[in-house]
């Protein structure tokens, strides 16, 4: 059951996904939920970094889920660029589990509210960042403007945010 809004990706979202990546393709999403994963997941290979219990497994026919651990970051391991991170996905439990390649990378993780996505920008050596990259929630200060523009600066290309609700905004880097 797909739905948007919420804590789910908007509708916006996913139709701009469709539009720049062929069917067939490989989608890394950090996060889940029934917005992206479901709806994404007729026309592309999903793999799903979940860290949240409640959400892992959730929908298996639609994703691989990639079931992670999250580690709270300190002194050695903080993201000084971005404020307000308290952590993120636990590099020793993630890395190793992530697919070979992809073709697309959805930020809309990791959830519950209590942690950032910094560790993205963080770790962003260990992506393939010469792939588009969504930002979910761009509109929430904390989770991705700020983020998306440090990226951003670090790829070398430009970042523009989709024409949707100002309430609710995803950007991207393509």
């Amino acid at each position: 059951m797909q739905q948007f809004g919420g804590v789910a990706v908007n509708e916006a979202c996913v139709d701009f996904i469709k539009s720049i990546l062929p069917a067939g393709s490989t989608i890394l999403e950090l996060g889940s939920g029934p917005g992206s994963t479901v709806a994404l997941s007729a026309d592309y290979t999903l793999f799903s970094v979940e860290n949240q219990p409640e959400w892992f497994d959730r929908f298996p026919i639609c994703t691989t889920y990639i079931n992670c651990n999250t580690k709270y970051y300190d002194d050695e391991y903080t993201v000084p660029d971005l404020p307000n991170q308290k952590g993120w996905y636990d590099p020793a439990d993630l890395f190793h589990k992530l697919p070979k390649s992809y073709d697309l990378i959805l930020i809309d993780g990791p959830g519950g509210g209590r942690y950032g996505r910094g560790g993205f920008l963080k770790h962003l050596n260990e992506f393939n960042t010469n792939v588009p990259m969504i930002f979910d929630d761009v509109h929430v200060e904390d989770k991705g403007k700020a983020l998306m523009e440090k990226v951003s600066e670090q790829v070398g290309r430009p970042w523009a945010i989709l024409e949707t609700d100002p309430k609710r905004q995803t950007g991207y880097i393509l």
